[in-house]
């Protein structure tokens, strides 16, 4: 025993070690320009102390005993390396990290500091007014506090799926499998859901607090309220309600499945009492009633709702897709056209992204009908009942998922399909702890080097879709201080009678970023900006852009432009040729530069500036 305890502080230091000395190269190598691969440009020395940490981690974690300082130190080195994996872009000191929607968020996030926007008056605040709060606090500019708001709720995605786990099998090892099952971040596929700040992502890492709290609320004995019988109020019940109406404030879309979690549990309370459809019914009888939490949290969603007409827009587009009909094949194909070009295809694209979630699926939803099915080990009567209530509370979260996939609401399936990995990760976690739905036959060796592998075959594929990059055919979302600084300058100095346009479309998101966000081409504060998501077509770039705008355009390109065209898609749309004669063009003059980012005049051909 002391000699493998010995081996045990020895992998840690050694752990400790290397991951310190990566961090440390990997803060001291800060971007010196746009960066179309975060993983490519991050210092190898990260890459292999990172690795160093994480399979000593892992090797710890799985065989040191549950209890021991050994176990915790394991678990808190896997999450050090993970998170760290994750906010790679804030150790290397990235100016902004998210070029779409994220910029946007950046702006809603000034006007609420700026006293623009009551938060009471906007669908999704929550993000926003945390990182408003933490610069009051700090003292920080903004674009760090957002940017701040990912760790924060990726710790609690990290600590609360390993008390789920904890909390449902029956074995002294779901800490740690819970740990880096949670560290495999399946919910982030960079379609809908980003390691950015996004609001959608947020309230899906909220998400395994939550059910936490449910977990615990239903099965404890100690109350404050007793009516007529039923406990309905603890403390972890108020908990519950404010976690709940929280995931709704971060984002409603995604927040309104909490609510659908707890609603499944009441509903599954509800045949217990008054049918006995579920086996064992005094199990579940016992249990706390979820009917305050339901009714609490539901009407805060009806009351928050219908305010906003972006909410109740999804909901028509919804209704119209199922009344009128749509093909959801038709973006796939639009997409697998596109990767064919390049080399590639979906099915490639497919493997990289969901492979991991695939055969975890599998394995979550067997844990799922035999739980349904009372197919589970009596022998563990509370941890079946409470399995329940994981499957009965995925259902109609499944049910939305094929619902919005069946009306093709652009990528909002994927969003969903971020949700229901939440429960991949705890169930498919549990079924490996406990041997669920296979009997296990392994010896403790064997399966703590039977997990481990499979760990090593997870984490690194799993580490390469965390962010966007060329592995998965997409480019960096690094926001340089010189795109910024570029983009704001022209803001300034522009004619306000010239129109915008770009390859892909106009600088709306700088736009957002700097003035605040409004869907229309006019700024918070009244300003004109015309053009601002026009794009350039395909065809039009480089050949007569001059003759096919009557009106003269402002043009901004940048180093991700060229690079994500040219280096990663190869010229598929904008060629290297495009770009050269586009800068060529007598009639396109270049009038702003920072090395970055170049700003082009295009004199159109009624155009008399």
């Amino acid at each position: 025993m002391d000699s493998l305890r010995r081996r045990h502080v020895a992998a840690l230091l050694l752990g400790y070690l290397a991951y310190s000395v990566g961090l440390l190269i990997a803060a001291r190598s800060q971007p010196t320009g746009y960066e179309l691969s975060i993983y490519r440009a991050t210092p190898a020395a990260f890459w292999v102390g990172a690795a160093v940490g994480m399979a000593a981690a892992v090797a710890v974690g799985l065989r040191a005993a549950a209890t021991t300082l050994r176990s915790r130190l394991a678990l808190l080195l896997g999450s050090l390396v993970g998170i760290s994996v994750a906010i790679l872009p804030m150790i290397r000191d990235y100016y902004y990290y998210g070029s779409g929607d994220s910029l946007s968020y950046l702006g809603w996030t000034r006007m609420i500091a700026d006293g623009t926007l009551n938060p009471a008056e906007f669908l999704y605040p929550g993000i926003n007014t945390i990182a408003v709060v933490l610069t009051s606090v700090t003292g920080l500019p903004l674009r760090r506090t957002l940017q701040l708001v990912v760790p924060v709720f990726l710790l609690l995605y990290v600590v609360f799926t390993a008390l789920c786990v904890t909390r449902l099998a029956a074995r002294s090892k779901a800490a740690a499998v819970g740990t880096f099952f949670a560290l495999l971040l399946l919910p982030i596929n960079n379609i809908h859901t980003y390691i950015s700040p996004y609001p959608t992502s947020a309230a899906i890492f909220l998400t395994p607090f939550a059910l936490y709290l449910l977990l615990r609320y239903v099965g404890e004995r100690e109350t404050l309220l007793t009516v007529r019988g039923h406990h309905v109020a603890t403390p972890l019940g108020l908990l519950l309600t404010l976690a709940g109406i929280s995931a709704i404030l971060v984002h409603p879309q995604s927040g309104s499945n909490v609510l659908l979690i707890i609603g499944a549990g009441f509903g599954l309370q509800l045949l217990a009492h008054l049918y006995g459809a579920v086996r064992p019914v005094e199990r579940l009888t016992s249990h706390r009633s979820l009917a305050p939490q339901t009714a609490l949290v539901g009407l805060f969603f009806l009351l928050w709702i219908p305010r906003f007409d972006r909410a109740t827009g999804t909901v028509s587009a919804v209704v119209n897709g199922l009344l009128y009909g749509a093909n959801p094949g038709d973006e796939i194909a639009t997409v697998g056209t596109s990767l064919a070009t390049l080399g590639s295809g979906i099915g490639e694209l497919f493997v990289k992204i969901f492979l991991v979630s695939a055969v975890l699926s599998v394995l979550a939803g067997a844990v799922m009908v035999w739980a349904l099915s009372g197919g589970l080990d009596e022998r563990h009567p509370d941890r079946n009942g409470l399995l329940r209530y994981v499957a009965v509370g995925f259902v109609p979260v499944f049910v939305l998922f094929c619902l919005f996939y069946l009306t093709s609401v652009t990528r909002q399936p994927f969003r969903y399909l971020g949700f229901i990995m939440v429960f991949v990760t705890v169930l498919a976690a549990v079924a490996v702890t406990d041997g669920i739905p296979f009997s296990p036959s392994l010896s403790a060796n064997q399966w703590q080097l039977a997990v481990g592998i499979a760990l090593a075959l997870m984490l690194v594929p799993q580490a390469m879709v965390v962010h966007q990059s060329p592995y998965m055919y997409k480019d960096s979302d690094h926001v340089p201080e010189t795109y910024v600084e570029g983009h704001v300058t022209s803001f300034e100095q522009r004619d306000p009678d010239v129109y915008f346009a770009g390859p892909r479309g106009g600088p709306r998101r700088y736009l957002d970023a700097h003035y605040g966000t409004t869907t229309t081409d006019y700024t918070p504060d009244g300003r004109y900006f015309p053009g601002k998501e026009a794009m350039i077509p395909f065809s039009v770039f480089g050949t007569n852009t001059s003759d096919y705008y009557s009106r003269c355009r402002y043009v901004p390109l940048t180093t991700s432009d060229y690079q994500r065209e040219v280096g990663l898609y190869d010229g598929f749309r904008y060629s290297a040729d495009a770009f050269r004669s586009f800068t060529r063009d007598p009639a396109v003059s270049r009038v702003q530069t920072n090395g970055d980012y170049r700003l082009y005049y295009v004199r159109g051909a009624d155009c008399t500036g």
